[in-house]
């Protein structure tokens, strides 16, 4: 069988119809929209304070937490000229959020969060000679991890932390959820509460690779925000002011203010919803976006205390109430017994020690032998008291601040360790004062107590540099075995982290030291 070549008509035939089938091809793919991520937002509602961006606190350690969220954007990205919308891009846009979060150390907090386009829609492309958005795909998922520097808690002004968010290469390009690149996000992340509300700041510089969109530039960026957030009760208010400052030629500055509300069932679960409108035209940044979603606590990563007895320090349940301590007069009237059918005699009158005549019996006096009002404990009020005297305990109104995890008294309690040894010195007839340590149950018990034993014979190394007799005091830490209020809430468990005052009656005193074991 013999091969014949083609005429040169057919050669010519089947060069037109692969030039036409390529031109069909070219056709139908035209070239996609330039890769970025039009996500702005990092969405973290894993956060203890904030649920936008971060405010320096991290979870509480063994404490694991996740989230799920729902977000619509209205007009994230448009088509400017001459400053001015003129089309739409990407009309709506709706998200769902996963993110999780864990804290294995008082210092460190993990997380990662997972956005997911579930659908978005726009104007066609086609007369711009670009391909089609894609409406769905998975969006650029970031690895979060934030270290503690400072923490409110410890005695410092502030929490701060210091905080690393990674994106990894994974988002759909065609949808406008990643360009394929590694992203990175470092921020430092300050807050500090006044009474019921939290303040903070946090700014950082988001790095990536430069992206020419249209007449502008898509690049890395400094974000910085500012968050107010109620955080007393069940219902809290939040209000966070968004801005970036752009690092590459070409693009443009963006912000956005939110506000919303969250609602916390218990402590481990809440819902909550935000929403605000965004402030320029930069590509990422909507006319406005809605949030809603819920934060949960699956499970406690932490050991439970168990319940070992220990010996405890006698307690009557109206030890705290100081019936008759300090009274307005000098004397008191000691009523005898009557028997039945006989007059009742005259009452013996027992005279009450004021060496300073203030109205305060010396014995519940912080300062015996200088007059003040009852209001000041006895003292003057040039010196306001933060201690004071009950039959059976020493009672403190600030708390006693320890460094982070160790036993050390921080200098700014430095000023109520003053008055305490001031008063146990004004008042040599107790015998014996028993320091006590307590702590919450986060963490293994038998290193609460040997953390509150520790921190009990810290503070009573600082009373006896301050005068008083090492023989008067006997340290004790009791870790998480009596405490003070649930450790179900945040509350409860940081007024259970204290120290207490407790007084011996003579009778039962025995000579201790400030360097003896826990029982």
């Amino acid at each position: 069988m013999r091969f014949t070549p083609p005429s040169t008509w057919s050669r010519l035939a089947c060069a037109v119809l692969l030039l036409l089938s390529g031109t069909v091809a070219v056709a139908a793919e035209p070239p996609p929209l330039p890769a970025f991520d039009l996500e702005r937002l990092i969405v973290t509602p894993t956060s203890r304070g904030a649920l936008l961006g971060s405010d320096g606190l991290l979870l509480e350690p063994g404490t694991l937490r996740l989230a799920v969220v729902t977000h619509y954007q209205h007009h994230p990205l448009v088509m400017v000229r001459d400053g001015r919308r003129v089309g739409e891009v990407v009309r709506e846009r709706a998200l769902l959020h996963l993110a999780v979060a864990v804290a294995p150390h008082p210092r460190l907090e993990v997380g990662a969060a997972v956005p997911v386009l579930l659908g978005q829609g726009g104007m066609s492309l086609a007369g711009l000679g670009l391909g089609e958005l894609r409406r769905s795909g998975l969006g650029t998922p970031l690895v979060r991890a934030r270290v503690g520097l400072l923490r409110e808690a410890d005695g410092a002004l502030v929490d701060l932390a210091a905080e690393v968010d990674a994106g990894l290469p994974l988002g759909r390009r065609e949808a406008l959820m990643g360009d394929g690149r590694w992203s990175v996000t470092p921020r430092l992340a300050v807050g500090r509460k006044f009474d019921r509300m939290r303040v903070s700041l946090e700014a950082g510089t988001r790095l990536r690779e430069r992206v020419q969109v249209g007449t502008h530039a898509v690049g890395s960026e400094l974000p910085f925000a500012l968050g107010v957030t109620n955080v007393d009760g069940s219902l809290r208010g939040e209000l966070s002011v968004r801005a970036a400052a752009p690092l590459t030629g070409g693009s443009l500055w963006s912000g956005e203010v939110l506000a919303g509300a969250r609602y916390l069932f218990s402590e481990r679960f809440e819902v909550f919803a935000l929403g605000g409108p965004g402030l320029g035209v930069a590509p990422g940044v909507p006319a406005f976006r809605v949030l809603m979603g819920m934060g949960f606590d699956p499970l406690r990563l932490k050991q439970e205390a168990p319940s070992v007895p220990l010996p405890a320090v006698a307690r009557e349940p109206d030890s705290d109430v100081r019936d008759g301590l300090p009274g307005e007069d000098t004397l008191a009237l000691v009523e005898p017994e009557v028997e039945d059918g006989a007059a009742p005699p005259e009452p013996d009158v027992v005279e009450v020690l004021d060496m300073d005549a203030d109205t305060v019996a010396d014995g519940m006096d912080n300062c015996p032998r200088e007059p003040g009002p009852p209001s000041n404990q006895g003292c003057p009020e040039s010196v306001r008291q933060v201690v004071y005297l009950t039959e059976k305990t020493l009672e403190i109104t600030e708390r006693i601040f320890f460094a982070f995890d160790r036993a050390e008294v921080l200098p700014r309690s430095y000023p109520l360790m003053d008055q305490v040894a001031k008063v146990l010195r004004e008042h040599p007839e107790l015998e014996q004062v028993v320091v006590e340590g307590h702590t919450d149950n986060i963490g293994p018990a038998s290193y609460n107590r040997r953390l509150s034993q520790a921190r009990a014979e810290s503070v009573c190394r600082q009373l006896e540099r301050r005068g008083v007799e090492a023989k008067r005091l006997r340290a004790v830490g009791r870790g998480p075995d009596v405490p003070a209020d649930t450790n179900d809430t945040s509350a409860g468990r940081e007024r259970n982290r204290r120290v207490e005052f407790h007084i011996i009656p003579p009778a039962t005193a025995t000579p201790g030291s400030a360097h003896e074991a826990t029982p």
